[in-house]
C-alpha cells in the first residue's frame, strides 16, 4: 500500500516540476483591447511569450483586475502555446467635475472628459450614488445633462426633459415616464406631470 501511494507522489511531482518547462506559451492574444493597448493588458497581466502555459490562469491576472479601467478578464489557455486574454474594459459614462466615471461608478484616471457622453452637475450635499444609479437605469435613452439638488433630479435628452424626486420614484412610475417620451416629464411619488 505504501510503494504504491509513493511512486504517485513521485508523479505527480515530476508532472508539476515537468509543467514548469512543457509546454510554453509562445502566443499571447488580446481581445477587448479599447483604452489600453494589447501589449498594455498582456504586460498588466504579466502574460510573456515563454511562461509555463499550464501555470497561466486567471487567478495571475490579479494586477489586471486591480486597474480601474478592467471591468473583467479571463484567460483561455489554447493547447500547445497559445494564450487569449479576453478583457472587457469599462468606458467612460460621465463626468462630474473633473473626474470621468463608468457606469458603475469607478472613476477612469487619465480619461478625456470630452468622451464621457453625459455631464452630471449639482448643488446640495452629493447624490453622487443616486445620480449612478439613474444613468445606469436610463441608459438606453441617451440622457446628455444630469443635475441634482436636494429636491431631485433633472435629466436632459436631445428631445425632452425628465424630473423626478429619487430613483424609487421613477422606477415606481416608469411606464409613465416611458409612454410620454419627447415630452417634459415630471415623476412624483404619487404620479406622473407631463408638460408639451
Amino acid at each position: 500500500m505504501r510503494r504504491p501511494l509513493v511512486l504517485l507522489l513521485l508523479l505527480c511531482t515530476a508532472l508539476l516540476v515537468g509543467s514548469r518547462f512543457y509546454p510554453r506559451v509562445r502566443y499571447v492574444d488580446v481581445a477587448g483591447a479599447a483604452h489600453y493597448t494589447a501589449a498594455e493588458l498582456a504586460a498588466l497581466a504579466g502574460l510573456k511569450p515563454g511562461q509555463p502555459l499550464l501555470w497561466v490562469s486567471t487567478w495571475s491576472l490579479a494586477g489586471l483586475t486591480r486597474d480601474p479601467w478592467v471591468e473583467s478578464a479571463r484567460v483561455v489557455r489554447r493547447w500547445p502555446e497559445r494564450v487569449l486574454l479576453e478583457v472587457t474594459e469599462r468606458t467612460p459614462a460621465f463626468r462630474y467635475g473633473e473626474r470621468v466615471y463608468a457606469l458603475d461608478g469607478t472613476v477612469l484616471p487619465g480619461a478625456d472628459p470630452l468622451a464621457a457622453p453625459v455631464t452630471l452637475t449639482g448643488w446640495g450635499a452629493s447624490r453622487l450614488e443616486e445620480a449612478t444609479e439613474l444613468l445606469r437605469l436610463l441608459a438606453d435613452f441617451q440622457p446628455e445633462v444630469l443635475s441634482y439638488s436636494p429636491s431631485g433630479f433633472t435629466v436632459f435628452f436631445a428631445d425632452s426633459t425628465l424630473y423626478t424626486p429619487d430613483v424609487a420614484s421613477l422606477r415606481a412610475h416608469w411606464s409613465g415616464f416611458v409612454e410620454h417620451r419627447g415630452f417634459s416629464v415630471a415623476v412624483y411619488p404619487w404620479g406622473v406631470s407631463v408638460q408639451p
